[in-house]
């Protein structure tokens, strides 16, 4: 993947087949962001854009996907109030990732997404494979 990109495949096509893809991926395995993740990377979108629309993505996600367990009753008031301590130091990591972000050149920054995407797509499976 070093170097690749294909402008071709930024139409609309592509990016609804993209989203639903990664909704049905995210149903399936809460893995959903990989798809979207790497279509970005490789449809010669700019970083800033990539990591904004990564960025909202994730939040809506994941407001989605609590709103789901809270009601399905897999979140408890329990998980909530021990989230409550991680949410006061999230700021310090986006601090320090917009630090790097900042300094950081296109062509690195999209390898180090890209290892990232496999790392956790690798720990993703292992997950599955261990809970069969």
């Amino acid at each position: 993947m070093k170097g690749y990109t294909n402008t071709r495949l930024n139409n609309n096509t592509i990016k609804v087949s993209t989203g639903i893809g990664s909704g049905a991926l995210n149903g399936l395995t809460t893995l959903g962001g990989m798809p979207a993740a790497l279509f970005l990377l490789i449809a010669c979108i700019q970083p800033a854009v990539i990591r904004g629309t990564l960025t909202a993505l994730f939040f809506f996600t994941d407001i989605y996907a609590f709103i789901l367990s809270f009601f399905a009753d897999i979140v408890s008031m329990t998980t909530i109030y021990r989230t409550l301590p991680l949410i006061l130091v999230l700021p310090i990591g986006v601090y320090i990732g917009d630090k790097f972000f900042v300094k950081s050149k296109e062509a690195l920054y999209r390898q180090v997404v890209f290892n990232f995407l496999i790392v956790f797509s690798i720990f993703g499976i292992l997950r599955i494979i261990i809970s069969i």
